[in-house]
């Protein structure tokens, strides 16, 4: 696996040893899926763990019943140096890191090994990652897959691991990082701004979030993937956007929601019951792609050019949330109002 400009990683096939087999092909995992089982769509959450989470705290309840039951969890947690990389869990305590969203790309180095390892010495496992992820894991453990229950995101794209290394870097200019947060869930469910704490100081900004939600530092794969509908997964987790608009009163106090599909029998018997408290409603499937499932726009090329040139500053500088070219066009936004 090699990484590209924007530390996106990919496979490098050595032309003199490859006989031309076929069987990489064969395999890849990054293909739409036709399946049997019609999803089911619920709007849940956890009031003993709104305060700690992004939305309605059900990427928690699935981990912890999960490990209750006797499975080993893997998930994606950030280390002290702020990269993120999948790791292995198989007590209570050691599922707080892998709360929270981190909106970068994981490092899954010998994770995909682990959980085989894990499978063929009879353990139960629960995967948790994004879809190409999990489609990725199902693929190596497809002998195994009765004891492998697999749950993935709504994932919109994943952003460079490269620009956010780099963002981290500039922010780090000003004074020493002691933890960063995606998204603060102190200031409500639908807020985009980062929180970076230091250690004099508390500092809240949107700009990397920008840049994701605009798709200017995704993966390019991202704008054609296969599993914006079709979940390789038991179970899909992520905010029930819409709420409000759907569910009337359900949860009016800002403090998130999250959204569940269940798309085959064993994720609809997993999720059929929780030892915490929780507050369900079916949704129609319909409504929750028009307002959640949305596809992702493949990165703008000039963009990764200018980062290869100029890094995070000349990207910031050009692209960003406050650079002259956002302000023009909130102007012209303000002129056409």
């Amino acid at each position: 696996m090699e990484a590209d400009g924007m530390g996106f990683r990919y496979p490098v096939i050595d032309k003199d040893l490859c006989v031309d087999c076929g069987i990489c092909n064969n395999t890849c995992a990054f293909k739409p899926l036709n399946k049997p089982f019609e999803p089911k769509a619920e709007a849940i959450r956890f009031p003993d763990y709104l305060d700690n989470s992004q939305s309605g705290g059900l990427a928690y309840a699935v981990m912890r019943k999960a490990i209750e039951n006797g499975y080993i969890v893997y998930g994606a947690a950030m280390d002290d140096d702020f990269t993120v990389r999948h790791r292995r869990v198989q007590t209570p305590e050691g599922l707080e890191p892998l709360r929270l969203s981190k909106y970068v790309q994981s490092d899954m180095d010998g994770i995909p090994s682990q959980v085989l390892a894990d499978l063929k010495a009879g353990h139960k496992v629960l995967f948790t990652g994004t879809p190409c992820q999990c489609a990725g894991v199902a693929s190596l453990c497809a002998g195994h897959r009765d004891a492998l229950l697999l749950a993935d995101i709504i994932c919109r794209a994943v952003p460079s691991p490269a620009f956010w290394k780099s963002f981290l870097e500039e922010k780090q200019k000003s004074g020493k990082l002691k933890r960063v947060l995606f998204r603060d869930p102190a200031l409500g469910w639908k807020n985009t701004m980062a929180r970076l704490d230091y250690e004099d100081r508390t500092e809240h900004t949107q700009e990397y979030y920008f840049f994701f939600i605009n798709n200017l530092i995704n993966r390019p794969s991202c704008g054609q993937c296969p599993f914006v509908t079709a979940h390789p997964s038991d179970i899909t987790m992520g905010d029930c956007w819409g709420v409000e608009k759907l569910l009337p009163g359900f949860a009016d106090d800002g403090l998130g929601c999250s959204l569940l599909l269940t798309n085959t029998p064993s994720g609809e018997a997993f999720t059929d019951s929780f030892s915490v408290e929780c507050r369900r409603h079916g949704i129609s499937m319909d409504a929750v792609l028009s307002y959640s499932a949305r596809s992702s726009a493949p990165m703008a090329g000039i963009v990764e050019k200018k980062y290869i040139c100029k890094g995070y500053a000349g990207v910031n500088a050009r692209y960003g949330v406050n650079s002259p070219r956002e302000k023009f066009k909130k102007m012209v936004r303000r002129i056409i109002k």
